[in-house]
């Protein structure tokens, strides 16, 4: 699987893989006049978009099965004042592999 620091920054990996799709010809035209709008290719606006929502979704793909009195402790927990604020800052500075 390749890295996650693809579109890190202004770093960018080689590409050695190759992704087909089809489109309709309303879809591309309107795919090429916004990349044009921010001064990007069509692959790299398209690979850009889908990276990006690809990331989010994988990190939206957190569950917590919790019964009815482990959610009421959980949501009393994230509703309560934060006490430790070292650990807070910690965790705040830890970045994403991908930065």
């Amino acid at each position: 699987m390749p890295s996650p620091r693809y579109y890190a920054g202004t770093k960018k990996l080689p590409r050695e893989n190759q992704i087909n799709l089809r489109a309709s010809a309303e879809e591309r035209a309107v795919i090429d006049y916004a990349a044009s709008l921010v001064n990007k290719s069509r692959t790299d606006f398209i690979l850009e978009l889908a990276y990006n929502e690809a990331q989010n979704i994988i990190l939206d793909q957190r569950m917590f099965m919790l019964d009815d009195e482990r959610y009421a402790a959980f949501i009393e927990q994230l509703e309560a004042p934060l006490e430790n604020t070292e650990g807070r800052n910690r965790l705040r500075d830890v970045k994403p592999e991908w930065e």
